[in-house]
């Protein structure tokens, strides 16, 4: 929580955006093997729908911490939004819904391992909170007191 007379600091948001980002590779990872899928097995519906899904929370989630880095509330919301929907797939698809979400080799998930998913689950939890938490929306709206100068980065030419 930002204290009186501190201003501000990106810490939080920074490492909501990164996590955001690490998840983004997780989702282009899946997104890689169902476009591989696609080749080995054909163009079944799965596949086709499985690939859209991670492209789709990837690109939301970079995109997300990109703006949330440029300071944009957008940001915010779209990288909350992209973790969100993906833990609610995670946490409430059907098992007979999951090959849209999760690619499988020899009907395992990829996340099979208890410590992989727990971790995949953790980097998003984190994420989430992160984003969400008071100190980053204090930095986004770029906070400070009136008699407080500035940063050398937020400063305007002409300062």
């Amino acid at each position: 929580m930002s204290r009186q007379g501190f201003s501000p600091t990106p810490g939080t948001a920074i490492a909501a955006a990164v996590l955001g980002f690490l998840i983004a590779v997780r989702q282009l990872a899946e997104a890689a093997v169902y476009f591989l899928q696609l080749f080995v097995d054909g163009g079944l519906p799965e596949y086709v729908v499985g690939l859209l899904w991670n492209v789709a929370v990837a690109a939301a989630l970079v995109v997300g911490g990109i703006l949330l880095l440029r300071r944009k509330n957008s940001g915010r919301v779209l990288l909350v939004t992209a973790v969100a929907v993906s833990l609610l797939a995670t946490l409430f698809v059907p098992d007979d819904a999951r090959i849209y979400f999760f690619t499988e080799a020899i009907g395992e998930t990829q996340t099979s391992s208890d410590i992989r998913s727990f971790g995949l689950f953790g980097m998003a939890v984190a994420a989430l909170v992160l984003a969400l938490i008071r100190p980053t929306a204090d930095w986004l709206e770029g906070k400070r007191k009136d008699d407080e100068e500035p940063s050398k980065q937020d400063r305007l030419p002409g300062w």
